[in-house]
């Protein structure tokens, strides 16, 4: 048997992904349900535009993924729309450009008021966009892997916590509890650094002058940013996670026509958080256990390739990408300035 501890996007890519090879003996135990880690919490953007030839590679492989299945998990190809506010941040997004072009990205410096409906920029020195990058719904892409995994004979079971003795004569058990992993880890003997970071999405609206097409907008010096879901502005940010105020003072001069608007509603979840933001991937100190954790913000984005990867590892095969950089016992901090 193989056992997978967690079942968010990240384990449930690697269970379908294993269970695609032939494997049949692939079981899945999550103590929650489906979404209640931080795949249900996430925003749900997908973007190429990274700092890293690793992290580009990572987002260009796993993109089939959600356009193939457009519909079913709601990827509209909206874009990412970065806006510098200081002289030095649009240096910093020329440099962005210039590399991520150099690994096959398009970037492209678009009139932001043509993609944003309302936006001020008048402080905005230079701006990226990707229209390659998008929008998707993070538990419909849950769903999909659970659907799929089962149809390829995955025996997923949620609000069941694996026992010693349901693990005891696993071959191979991996590890993608998410902002858990570390204590799951501690139980195996092996050592897995995440801790959690927590994070708020707030909801402002509905607002009828919003439309479904706008990218993912994001202030690239400051961190705050926004994105539509049903008629609605999903904002995130820096400072505190739980005062609406600074959103809203952000709001008020980036997007005005949102600022006078009360919350509907406010999300907390948590980034599983590694020492250097990227993930845990491959085998750990303990021959046997496997690590798929640590995302930092990336897991749903970056769990199709990462799920044929490490399935490829765990069964002796050819991974369809070298992710080796992503060794969990890594001790030389891997960069990437693009991470939020």
């Amino acid at each position: 048997m193989i056992a997978i501890l967690g079942g968010g996007a990240a384990g449930a890519s690697v269970a379908r992904a294993l269970a695609l090879t032939g494997r049949r003996d692939v079981v899945v135990f999550d103590p929650r349900q489906p979404g209640e880690g931080s795949t249900g919490r996430a925003m749900g953007g997908f973007r190429t535009q990274h700092g890293s030839a690793l992290n580009i590679e990572l987002a260009r492989r796993s993109r089939p993924y959600f356009a193939e299945r457009a519909d079913r998990v709601r990827f509209r190809p909206n874009g990412y729309l970065y806006l510098a506010e200081t002289e030095a941040i649009a240096a910093e997004l020329a440099g962005r450009a210039q590399f991520q072009e150099s690994c096959g990205v398009p970037v492209d410096h678009p009139d932001p008021k043509r993609l944003v409906p309302g936006i001020e920029v008048d402080d905005i020195r230079a701006v990226n966009y990707c229209a390659h990058d998008g929008l998707y719904m993070p538990t419909l892409v849950l769903q999909c892997f659970i659907e799929e995994g089962r149809a390829a004979g995955v025996d997923f079971r949620y609000g069941v916590k694996a026992s010693a003795a349901d693990l005891a004569g696993a071959e191979a058990i991996v590890v993608a509890a998410g902002i858990w992993s570390g204590e799951v880890g501690r139980s195996l003997g092996v050592l897995i650094n995440v801790e959690p970071l927590e994070r708020a999405l707030w909801f402002a609206g509905p607002f009828d002058w919003l439309p479904d097409t706008i990218p993912m907008t994001l202030d690239a010096g400051s961190g705050y940013h926004f994105r539509e879901r049903d008629g609605r502005l999903l904002v995130m940010g820096p400072g505190d996670q739980h005062d609406w105020s600074h959103y809203r003072e952000w709001l008020s001069r980036r997007l005005p026509r949102a600022a006078a608007a009360e919350p509907e509603s406010q999300w907390t979840g948590s980034y599983e958080v590694t020492f250097d933001h990227h993930a845990l991937v491959g085998a750990t100190e303990r021959p046997g256990v496997w690590a798929c954790c640590g995302f930092s913000g990336h897991g749903v984005m970056q769990s199709p390739i990462v799920g044929e990867c490490l399935a490829a590892m765990i069964t002796g095969r050819p991974a369809p990408l070298d992710i080796s950089a992503l060794d969990p016992r890594r001790t030389e901090p891997l960069v990437d300035l693009t991470q939020l």
